[in-house]
């Protein structure tokens, strides 16, 4: 358990910067939007809010809540699914960069416990910072739209919950791809990553060109596992509570497939096929 904690602290301190990425993502929102406010407040003498719901049929601002505080979420999500796929070339490259990678790996402690609290800040320390940073951004924008368009504040919640699952397991899913890659490549791994699975999709292509064959899009594929589904159609000629009940219904429908748990298997494949390429590669 020392150990451990001992590892921890040692990533933290080295990478803390690149891990709150979203923080400062958050942080630099909140401050350009203060910064129009008090523009908007020299330039009128008031702090003016636009409420758009006015022009909108009833009820229809429980949805626009729901929508607003699901993309928000899943703007989120994807600054911390890129500052994941960054962490898993650093984590395993970084030493070798910069030229200390014997030093860090003479510590008295077993490979895979290195190995493992790397994955696990990649992973879940991510998911959950994701997941506090979110929800704090979730209830700004449920408090604000609930007090001046009397939207459902509970909307809003389920909006970031649902995103968040979502994005958690694709950001696993991404991560240990690229984590894979890191432990094949050394040096530039997200790019040759890509080459990789562009030249497979290529490869069928032509496979599937030339010899009448008809291999999957390894392309499509990937972009199927990783998509997330905002809302399924909803239009504002009628908004009622069958309707909210019927958006959201669905979305948990679309989450909780087998699906999910392919992803995870996806996932515990490659993050012990990344560890595994590491373990056996030269160190120098």
């Amino acid at each position: 358990m020392k150990q451990s904690k001992a590892l921890l602290q040692k990533e933290w301190n080295t990478h803390w910067k690149t891990i709150l990425t979203p923080v400062w993502f958050t942080g630099g929102f909140y401050l350009i939007f203060l910064v129009g406010i008090i523009i908007n407040l020299f330039k009128t003498g008031a702090i003016t809010i636009y409420n758009a719901t006015e022009e909108l049929p009833a009820g229809f601002e429980h949805l626009m809540l729901y929508f607003a505080s699901s993309l928000s979420t899943i703007t989120l999500g994807m600054v911390a699914v890129i500052t994941a796929i960054i962490l898993a070339d650093n984590f395993q490259n970084g030493g070798f960069k910069r030229q200390c990678e014997i030093l860090h790996l003479s510590q008295p402690v077993p490979l895979y416990k290195i190995l493992g609290v790397k994955y696990l800040l990649m992973t879940l320390g991510l998911i959950l910072l994701l997941g506090a940073v979110s929800l704090l951004n979730s209830l700004i924008i449920s408090a604000s739209a609930s007090y001046f368009s009397g939207a459902r504040f509970s909307l809003g919640l389920q909006g970031w919950l649902q995103s968040w699952i979502e994005l958690s397991v694709t950001l696993v899913l991404l991560s240990s791809l690229f984590w894979f890659f890191a432990g094949l490549f050394r040096r530039k791994s997200f790019f040759k990553g890509l080459l990789v699975i562009f030249g497979i999709q290529i490869a069928i292509e032509i496979l599937n060109w030339t010899a009448g064959l008809e291999i999957p899009s390894l392309l499509r594929y990937l972009l199927d596992l990783i998509a997330v589904q905002v809302s399924r159609d909803a239009t504002p000629a009628l908004v009622d509570s069958s309707t909210l009940t019927a958006v959201v219904s669905a979305r948990w429908q679309h989450i909780f497939t087998w699906q999910i748990l392919l992803k995870l298997l996806y996932s515990a494949i490659f993050g012990l096929g990344g560890s595994w390429l590491y373990r056996r590669r030269e160190v120098f």
